[in-house]
């Protein structure tokens, strides 16, 4: 069902699990704790008409949610225009998941998405995640661009796989 304001606590309940899992993942990215900034997140986004926030209960208890924005581009001297629906987050409750809240959230976002004309649906995954990751391979998924990091001595990692040439001739 779509979120209502009363369902505020527990998609915060959630949304600090998902943002604990994320500081232990990338504690470099992360800050700790959830606090208030995050929690009035929350409350944007249930105030947003344009978007979706759905909620999945189980026995009178939010148990899991999903947050997606319609979005539109412009063309640029790159790529056309285009418009489709970014599933922002969704988070099921820790001991619940595995037992199709997830899929259900898609299934009804997806069903969304097809009546608002939308024609595909994208994401973000952090790669240390590899539940989510297995989720959304499982749901149809595929990659179509990564984003990369390397680190620098500075980020606590050397480049150990550089060539030692002595530089790059005609850089």
């Amino acid at each position: 069902r779509t979120a209502r304001r009363r369902d505020a606590d527990a998609i915060n309940d959630l949304r600090r699990q998902a943002h604990e899992m994320n500081t232990v993942g990338r504690p470099d990215i992360f800050q700790k704790p959830f606090g208030d900034a995050l929690a009035q997140q929350t409350s944007r986004m249930l105030r947003e008409k344009d978007n979706l926030l759905l909620v999945y209960e189980k026995d009178g208890a939010v148990c899991g949610f999903l947050y997606a924005t319609f979005e539109s581009e412009g063309a640029s001297d790159y790529w056309d225009s285009r418009t489709f629906c970014r599933v922002q987050e969704i988070i099921v409750d820790k001991p619940l998941r595995g037992q199709g809240i997830g899929t259900a959230l898609m299934d009804e976002v997806r069903r969304e998405a097809v009546s608002r004309g939308c024609p595909k649906l994208e994401l973000q995954v952090w790669a240390f995640n590899g539940g989510a990751c297995a989720f959304w391979t499982k749901q149809g998924f595929t990659p179509y661009m990564y984003c990369m990091e390397w680190k620098t001595e500075t980020g606590n990692q050397v480049n150990n796989n550089a060539e030692s040439d002595g530089g790059h001739p005609g850089v």
